[in-house]
């Protein structure tokens, strides 16, 4: 299987445009995220998609259920509208694993091509997969929190959407860094849903069985910014707290003192090398030739030291 990892030095060699005028101009697509109203990584996915789109001539659409974060049948819906449709591609963030697969498999065999990006499909039967290496990104954080604790400290987990695959990923990516360092007690690890306020209510639970923690990993940068109220409210705020993904609110939280790090997901990357191999996938009469199965972004650390060349 074909598979391309870029890193930070290899994102410049990224900005290859397998789009052509001729045919971009002619193109429909669809980017389908799990949430445009209260994530903010699904909607600058969403965003860097459109106006990716009109970079290379191609009307690229956002769409995301009207239900809760993760409502893959509401995703089923929509594809199943952009089949009638007839797009010419969808770029799909997946809400469950497998739900999906059966209304996926009959995009394709409609003749639209579908890209998997970020939440990873439990199936071969799409153009390409394109996402960050989450369990890397999980093990990063823990790997930070480790050095700024001297290798010894007490940690909690603050996970996002129990089950969905990037939060089985930076749970793994979190238990492999602690088993790496036997100094660190993981005491608290609960599941939230991936918001600002469950975070926080997550976090004034942990904090109430655990006052003298000292570190805590949310698996987005909204679990951790709620984290980080919560421990001021408790008047922690010495407690070392990472988050995920790279929004423009964890960066503002780096850059005010309240949370530590965050892990940075290129979203514009991401968005770009999706659209590019549906694109090529099209030019090439719908067929995978030069496209590769699936390509991982490196995921990167953001500390206040980084954090002001990524503030909007």
């Amino acid at each position: 299987m074909l598979r391309r990892t870029f890193g930070r030095l290899a994102i410049a060699a990224a900005s290859l445009t397998f789009a052509t005028a001729a045919i971009a101009d002619q193109l429909k697509g669809a980017i389908v995220v799990m949430d445009l109203t209260t994530n903010a990584f699904q909607i600058e996915m969403a965003e860097q998609a459109v106006a990716y789109g009109k970079e290379i001539g191609v009307d690229v659409k956002p769409y995301a259920p009207a239900g809760s974060f993760g409502d893959y049948e509401g995703q089923i819906s929509i594809i199943e509208n952009l089949i009638t449709k007839q797009v010419d591609f969808i770029i799909l963030v997946a809400g469950h694993t497998t739900a999906l697969v059966p209304v996926v498999d009959k995009a394709m065999e409609a003749g639209i091509a579908v890209v998997n990006m970020d939440n990873r499909l439990n199936t071969t039967n799409v153009v390409s997969y394109v996402g960050v290496d989450n369990g890397q990104g999980g093990k990063m954080a823990v790997d930070y929190i480790a050095k700024q604790l001297g290798g010894s400290g007490k940690i909690a987990l603050i996970q996002g959407e129990t089950g969905n695959p990037v939060q089985i990923l930076r749970t793994m990516g979190f238990e492999l860094g602690a088993a790496v360092h036997p100094g660190l007690e993981v005491v608290a690890k609960q599941g939230a849903h991936w918001t600002e306020e469950e975070g926080l209510k997550v976090m004034e639970d942990i904090l109430q069985a655990n006052p003298d923690l000292d570190a805590v990993f949310g698996e987005s940068d909204n679990l951790a910014v709620g984290a980080a109220r919560a421990a001021h409210s408790a008047g922690r705020d010495d407690i070392v707290i990472v988050g995920y993904d790279g929004q423009q609110g964890g960066y503002q939280a780096i850059k005010a003192g309240d949370i530590a790090a965050t892990i940075r997901m290129d979203a514009r990357l991401m968005v770009k090398l999706s659209i590019d191999a549906a694109v090529k996938y099209i030019e090439n009469g719908k067929t995978r030739d030069g496209i590769d199965a699936e390509t991982y972004i490196f995921p990167e650390l953001v500390t206040a030291a980084e954090v002001d060349q990524y503030i909007k």
